[in-house]
């Protein structure tokens, strides 16, 4: 795989990252909503979901700083491969 593969398989990976841990914390979001009719059981898994939600953010905010690092202009670069002209 070279280099050009690479950087574009990383963005996307982040993406797919970010994209998950949203949807992860919009459902926890609405979980908590419904906490009157969770046991305590459930109410610590989701504490679980949550801890985890947040580290999956942390590593893409790591990930998108490694790629700002070495790959100067990759979000410039993603946006035309992905926009239809």
């Amino acid at each position: 795989m070279d280099v050009a593969h690479l950087a574009l398989m990383i963005p996307i990976v982040a993406i797919l990252m970010v994209s998950g841990s949203g949807m992860l914390k919009m459902y926890l979001a609405h979980k908590e909503r419904m906490m009157d009719h969770l046991s305590g059981d459930q109410i610590a898994e989701l504490e679980q979901m949550s801890k985890i939600a947040d580290i999956l953010d942390q590593r893409v905010n790591v990930l998108e700083s490694i790629l700002d690092d070495e790959i100067p202009n990759w979000r410039e670069r993603y946006d035309k491969t992905v926009s239809p002209q």
